[in-house]
């Protein structure tokens, strides 16, 4: 017995604290693959390499008995956007492995990956199966012309550029160039490909019918489109590529998945009926319409959520799009929404418009597939106690399973308390946070504390395996994050909460955050702490030129003066549809509501 306490002393003495260069250490499985028989999974694993600084991804394939996990690709390199073939037997990537991003084949019955395209540089994305197997739709994004490339083939960055557009740039991937993404087709046994759409537009979200003879996709298709953002169109156009006809319905965004219904007389699309209120203000809801645009409905409203995915992570993905999934009768669609801190599937019944959620009450669904008869959904999600993993859900039963455990090692190797959730009130307004405690937590001692602060602003904290919240909480500090009013995944009232004043009732709500941790009884009231990045950002630079009970700030990536987001961010000029114009137009408003303003 002392020999077996002694060992397992010494196991526990072997874990070692969270660390900031974990991240080195994690593997994230994105992107999963239903087969087309339900039986395996093929994702893409993302990895972080220290030395070159930069993400890799590779292919896996997994049972969805959970066994049998097997590396398909290697290498430094970024292979992504896997999908099997019609009859299961092949697997369809992209790849970028000398200059341009190509579409790569993998026969699953034997033989290396290959490259089917030929693609001139530029990217690749969105590719998808024609129901026959015999084609592949995707998007191609030439390279502008005027883009100069040096001797080692990397871009050269221009002495000066020309701009033309108020849209002209988007952080996280730069200066847009002359050229446009559009609908294109390959034939997966010659590789040729075929352009079906142009124009001076991007297409986005294409699909096929399920007879492959024409396909659907969203664009806009008028002048000054980089201005309207929001008023997204749908449109069909032949497998041939023949005249392109647009598909009439309400006017709003439509940003987040297009699928055809199985008879093909339908189009199910997210989106919603009111532009220009603010981003995030108004709930993205399921709609469907006829292919000649009539018989509109929405699906959903029931449960007031909205159908995107908003959980904010520093290793789990957001804003990922997963198109509609009918049933096979099609009188059922599933699709996701943001809710609670999590996200879920829902399924909707068409004949009464209503949904209801079908996944585990924790869930933090992320991207997600469908084998082909519909009995089973496979997913990459996030959990409170680990690394994002990949997941089944029994579309049946109702049961979910783990079916990766790629970081399970990692987690067996560290002591840390997982993120706590709670709940407390600001008057009568219901809050949700985390609070995560240092290892070795002592409810007797008195900690400092930290208010970490999302971004968006409407978007939402969750239950996600926060890595920079624990690597503070390895420091010594209580964290807490929570989700104040203005966030989204708490219906459309709570986000609108601070419509054109960004800044209240958000304090109000976080400094409740504050007073319900120091009332626990562990937190020093005197060393209270509190950062932020973007929205989160702002407003730690709101609550400091605010209050004086915080000894220590750290604004992150902030926006402290409106007008100045307005004119210099890549998309700042949006906030006219939120605060009643432009700065020159409402500059009382931009005023009142920039941290700048209140600088002593």
């Amino acid at each position: 017995m002392v020999a077996a306490r002694e060992g397992i002393s010494l196991i526990l003495s072997e874990k070692q604290p969270i660390r900031i260069d974990d991240i080195y250490k994690f593997r994230i499985p994105l992107e999963p693959s239903l087969h087309p028989d339900g039986k395996q999974v093929v994702c893409t694993v993302e990895r972080m390499d220290k030395k070159a600084k930069t993400y890799y991804t590779n292919l896996y394939i997994t049972g969805t008995n959970g066994r049998s996990l097997k590396q398909l690709t290697f290498g430094k390199r970024n292979d992504h956007s896997p999908t099997w073939s019609p009859g299961g037997n092949t697997i369809a990537f992209i790849s970028k492995r000398e200059t341009a991003s190509q579409i790569w084949l993998l026969p699953m019955d034997g033989g290396e990956a290959r490259p089917l395209t030929k693609l001139p540089r530029g990217s690749v994305s969105d590719i998808k199966w024609s129901p026959d197997g015999k084609k592949i739709l995707f998007l191609f994004h030439p390279l502008g012309k005027e883009v100069k490339i040096d001797k080692r083939g990397k871009v050269e960055t221009p002495v000066y550029r020309h701009i033309k557009e108020i849209w002209y740039r988007l952080d996280g991937q730069g200066f847009f160039d002359s050229e446009n993404a559009h609908v294109w087709v390959a034939n997966t046994k010659s590789g040729a490909a075929k352009q079906l759409v142009y124009g001076d537009y991007d297409d986005m979200l294409p699909c096929w019918s399920p007879d492959g003879k024409e396909i659907a996709f969203i664009s806009f298709r008028h002048e000054g489109w980089r201005f309207r953002t929001e008023e997204q169109e749908i449109y069909r156009v032949s497998a041939n590529g023949e005249k392109v006809k647009t598909v009439n319905t309400p006017n709003g965004p439509k940003e987040d998945g297009l699928s055809y219904s199985p008879d093909g007389k339908t189009l199910a699309y997210i989106g919603h009926d009111q532009p220009y209120k603010g981003w995030g203000v108004v709930n993205a809801v399921l709609n469907t319409v006829s292919i000649i645009g009539k018989n509109h409905q929405v699906h959903g409203k029931n449960i007031d959520r909205t159908a995107r995915t908003l959980t904010l992570g520093d290793i789990t993905p957001s804003f990922l799009s997963t198109s509609p999934i009918w049933n096979p009768e099609g009188n059922k669609i599933f699709y996701g929404i943001s809710s609670d801190g999590r996200q879920h599937i829902v399924e909707a019944d068409l004949k009464t418009g209503r949904a209801k959620i079908i996944t585990e009450n924790n869930t933090v669904v992320c991207t997600w597939s469908a084998d082909a008869a519909r009995l089973t959904l496979a997913y990459n999600g996030a959990s409170l106690e680990s690394p994002d993993e990949l997941f089944t859900l029994n579309l049946s039963t109702g049961v979910t399973k783990q079916i990766t455990h790629l970081n399970r090692k990692y987690i067996n190797g560290k002591i840390y308390s997982a993120a706590e959730e709670v709940a407390f009130k600001n008057g009568r307004q219901k809050l949700m946070g985390w609070l995560i405690k240092p290892p070795n937590f002592n409810p007797k001692k008195k900690y400092p504390f930290i208010l970490n602060i999302h971004g968006g602003p409407r978007c939402q904290y969750g239950r996600t395996f926060y890595h920079e919240m624990y690597v503070l909480a390895q420091a010594g500090y209580v964290v807490m994050y929570t989700n104040p009013r203005g966030s989204q995944g708490y219906g459309e009232k709570f986000a609108k909460a601070i419509e054109g004043k960004w800044a209240e009732p958000a304090m109000g709500d976080l400094m409740a955050a504050v007073d319900y941790a120091v009332s626990l009884g562990y937190i020093d009231s005197k060393r209270l702490g509190v950062t932020g990045g973007s929205y989160g950002g702002y407003m730690t630079n709101w609550m400091v030129t605010h209050t004086d009970r915080f000894k220590a700030a750290v604004t992150q990536r902030c926006v402290s003066d409106l007008s100045s987001m307005f004119g210099n961010s890549d998309v700042g000029w949006d906030m006219s549809w939120e605060f009643g114009g432009a700065p020159w137009e409402n500059r009382e408003s931009y005023l009142k509501w920039s941290p700048m303003t209140y600088i002593d």
